[in-house]
């Protein structure tokens, strides 16, 4: 098989021949943690660059995993900025992708030829900088969604009615209660790019399939055993690809309990190692403080299997009380409201605090209209999720992978 550093060679020899303008992006991946750089997170990167750019670019991985990605002046600057954000997903724990400008290196051809040749020769002669690392090595180191507050005359969920939904779950198809929604990098003049697919069990069709009458969130402390049944049945869903979907970059809605149980072992264990990097786990702020020690214990745990961390629920009200480096989480989700502007306008601690979160850590949800995405833009906000991003997503010609 011809070495990645050849094909690079060979795939620039007749445009550089012919003296055809290209773009080279040095990706600088061999500065990052050793650990984190696994032969299946560089295939993964790789091939999700060449899938994005074909026909008009491609992706290479040296010896030292710096990836070499050629691209010709028909592709967009704003979706290659879309694919290193996503890039960004399998390296949040490391702190040097904070400052991605310093792991990043830009050649113009043919201009930069003679410099480009000196980069490749250097790293060609330079010796292995990573170790071999298993997968074994890398182990060893709820949020739902909610209904209107309105009870709208329902009745309150009581005992005994939660341990006959609880039944009825478990005898239940689960897979037709799974709702998905995409979260993508939202940039001008590109598409909508996916970076990982939210899977959630919608409470409100819960409700209105099981036991329409009774509203399943009045009485909080059975609605939080409520959400934990569910989690476990989430967790052995989507552990068995019961409906074939979920087998990459995606994320799931559990309690801080559920990620201690012995169900996400087994779902962990169902989970390929290639996965992990890409894989998020979604948490609510109210559990987190919960028993904030069982928090640090459910994080730890999971950030060691290489799963991410998302504060999800975090409101203009309780954003004040979220320091996501404080927390150890690797993502925020601030729920889009329509007087947030206003908000921010009266408060300006408040767009402070947004943009310490970090533009490619901040998930604005709920971006239902085109306020909501112009509010992301003027936030520097690039991830999005909501029904108008599916609405530009699905209108897209070419659907970004």
């Amino acid at each position: 098989m011809i070495a990645q550093e050849e094909q690079f060679r060979i795939y620039l020899h007749a445009p550089l021949k012919a003296g055809l303008p290209l773009s080279v992006l040095q990706l600088k991946l061999s500065v990052l943690d050793a650990f984190s750089r696994t032969d299946n997170t560089l295939a993964t990167l790789i091939r999700n660059f060449n899938e994005a750019l074909h026909p008009d670019g491609k992706a290479f991985g040296f010896r030292n995993d710096d990836i070499f990605i050629v691209y010709s002046p028909k592709v967009n600057e704003n979706q290659i900025k879309a694919l290193l954000i996503k890039t960004g997903l399998y390296f949040s724990a490391d702190p040097k992708i904070e400052n991605p400008e310093s792991l990043q290196r830009t050649f113009s051809l043919p201009d930069d030829r003679d410099a480009l040749n000196y980069e490749t020769s250097r790293i060609e002669a330079a010796p292995p900088v990573r170790a071999d690392v298993t997968a074994s090595k890398i182990a060893a180191r709820k949020r739902f969604i909610l209904p209107p507050a309105a009870d709208n005359g329902k009745k309150q969920l009581t005992p005994a009615e939660l341990a006959r939904i609880s039944k009825a779950l478990a005898n239940t198809d689960f897979s037709n209660m799974i709702r998905r929604q995409f979260v993508c990098v939202v940039l001008d003049n590109i598409a909508p790019s996916p970076m990982f697919e939210e899977v959630f069990v919608s409470i409100a069709d819960l409700g209105e399939t099981i036991m329409p009458n009774v509203s399943l969130t009045a009485t909080p402390w059975l609605f939080q055993d409520l959400t934990e049944t569910l989690d476990k049945r989430v967790l052995t869903t989507v552990s068995r690809h019961d409906d074939g979907a979920f087998y990459r970059d995606f994320s799931l809605n559990l309690n801080v309990s559920s990620i201690l149980s012995d169900d996400f072992k087994s779902f962990d264990g169902g989970i390929r190692e290639n996965m992990k990097a890409s894989v998020v786990l979604e948490l609510q702020p109210i559990d987190i403080f919960s028993d904030f020690s069982m928090y640090v214990k459910a994080r730890d745990f999971a950030q060691s299997l290489g799963y991410k961390i998302c504060i999800d629920g975090v409101s203009a009200q309780n954003l004040p009380f979220i320091d996501r480096e404080k927390l150890g989480a690797d993502f925020v989700k601030l729920t889009w409201q329509p007087d947030l502007p206003d908000l921010l306008a009266q408060d300006g601690t408040l767009k402070d605090e947004i943009l310490s979160i970090g533009s490619n850590r901040t998930i604005l949800c709920r971006v239902d209209d085109e306020k909501a995405l112009n509010f992301a833009k003027e936030s520097q906000i690039t991830l999005l999720q909501g029904r108008y991003i599916q609405h530009l997503l699905s209108a897209s010609p070419r659907r970004p992978v």
